[in-house]
């Protein structure tokens, strides 16, 4: 037994001092790594960047799904009209701020449970101006009568997610509260979407119906200045048929103006290229060629 015990111990001695070899990176193989994954990613970050993108936009053409299926709601309890916009009852309305969903009421705008106020009522009398304003007793608009009304109730609908520029859901999360649930009142400035607004008329101040005007470009992509055009290359549409369409454009963006521009703002010029859009200008012959794309 002893003579075991005796063997063994030289045995672990060795075992005991025996210690695992060790190597490390040199400098030049870490500058190696480094260089490697610097390329890798250079490659992959155009293809991520695309995927990103196109992911967003699948995005924003379902939050204008939802909106048309809104619209539909409401033309069916409204004669097949579309909401007002109170823009339009101007005699010279500025196309580009029908990106709004809500906007202060001024004091001749207000109307009491009894009727219209008297400056709605003049006009009325005068006949001069557009058609009588609907009854106003909160300042949701265009837009906002889908959220104010409740069919839909999720305000980040209003937004797209690959939205850039001065008007992100976050900027006015908390303005987004139904008439009857306002805490502190109702908000003191404009309430911007990212989705522009056709409006309830059309270009002879008719209004818009959905069942006849299935094919009329009811909503798009935001247009009131370089920083609401959501896509660079492209803008989606929305039709009264309820139908969301994708149309390369990346001349529109260069088209309109800043929303800091040095040179004074022109209502016309982006009136105009507004109007263009919303007269489907991609079934007019020629268009493609000036706008870089094809059908």
């Amino acid at each position: 037994m002893e003579r075991v015990v005796m063997a063994q111990q030289p045995t672990n001695a060795v075992r005991g001092n025996v210690s695992p070899s060790r190597h490390g990176f040199s400098l030049v193989e870490l500058m190696v790594v480094v260089a490697v994954i610097a390329i890798l990613l250079g490659l992959l970050m155009p293809g991520l960047a695309r995927v990103r993108e196109t992911t967003y936009r699948v995005m924003s053409a379902s939050n204008q799904r939802s909106l048309g299926q809104g619209f539909t709601l409401w033309a069916g309890s409204h004669s097949g009209k579309l909401p007002p916009s109170r823009l339009l009852f101007d005699n010279a309305p500025d196309l580009s701020e029908m990106m709004r969903a809500y906007a202060p009421l001024a004091e001749d705008e207000r109307f009491s449970d009894g009727g219209v106020t008297a400056a709605a009522i003049k006009r009325k009398q005068s006949g001069g101006g557009r058609p009588l304003q609907p009854l106003l007793r909160h300042g949701w608009d265009g837009l906002g009568h889908l959220f104010a009304s409740g069919l839909i109730p999720e305000p980040t609908t209003f937004y797209s997610p690959a939205h850039w520029g001065v008007h992100p859901f976050e900027r006015y999360e908390h303005d987004w509260a139904p008439p009857s649930e306002e805490e502190s009142g109702p908000p003191d400035h404009v309430v911007y979407s990212n989705y522009h607004y056709c409006g309830h008329l059309d270009a002879r101040g008719r209004p818009v119906r959905l069942e006849r005007d299935a094919n009329k470009i009811i909503l798009t992509d935001g247009m009131r200045r370089q920083s609401d055009v959501t896509h660079r290359d492209g803008i989606n549409i929305l039709r009264a048929n309820g139908s969301v369409e994708w149309k390369p454009d990346p001349t529109l963006m260069p088209r309109l103006q800043f929303e800091t521009a040095q040179s004074p703002f022109s209502i016309v010029l982006q009136n105009g290229i507004i109007s263009e859009i919303f007269a489907d200008p991609w079934n007019r012959l020629g268009y493609w060629e000036g706008a870089g794309g094809s059908p």
